[in-house]
């Protein structure tokens, strides 16, 4: 299907993007509950039927559950790779899905054990994200993007239920919006 779409008249000029989003991360599948803000830079280049690769960093700070008087923690940071297929792209509004690989950097502050305070964890590896995103345009390079993702693996914790080190956590779902740049 990307071969047909390429070679049609519906193919566009090669386009940069670049975009600066902020929002909230919510933590729905842990018992920890967690909550806070996420913002999220991306710049990359699309081919003419639609395909992009861009360079993505994204930190985020949240706050779940309270354990012992202390307040969890899941925090990240991470830059990578996001590829995003576009549709609509000649129209005012074009709606778009994504793919992130990245390598997170993670420092929760989580999961005790029995009576203990709860502690501060350093852990790093690779995460991804499925995202599902529009951009609207309010002119031919200005406009403005909101996404939607559920990533995996951005933070990872000693898990003392299982005695895993640097265990993926649920997946945390995020919610972001602001500027585009088209060029």
């Amino acid at each position: 299907m990307v071969v047909l779409w390429a070679g049609s008249s519906a193919a566009g000029p090669w386009r940069g993007y670049a975009s600066v989003t902020t929002g909230a991360i919510l933590d729905h599948t842990s018992g920890l509950r967690a909550r806070g803000g996420a913002l999220q830079a991306y710049v990359g280049g699309e081919t003419p039927f639609g395909l992009s690769l861009g360079l993505v960093g994204e930190g985020v700070q949240t706050w779940g559950a309270k354990f012992s008087g202390q307040q969890a923690e899941l925090d990240y940071l991470s830059l990578g790779l996001e590829l995003r297929l576009r549709f609509l792209r000649e129209g005012g509004v074009n709606p778009w899905v994504g793919l992130r690989v990245s390598q997170s950097r993670s420092t929760p502050l989580a999961f005790p054990t029995d009576g203990e305070d709860l502690r501060r964890m350093l852990h790093a590896g690779l995460s991804t994200a499925l995202r599902l995103g529009v951009d609207a345009w309010f002119g031919e390079h200005l406009g403005l993007t909101a996404s939607t993702a559920w990533q995996w693996c951005d933070v990872r914790v000693d898990d003392p239920t299982t005695g895993a080190a640097g265990a993926c956590t649920n997946p945390l779902h995020s919610l972001l919006i602001g500027p585009t740049l088209r060029f």
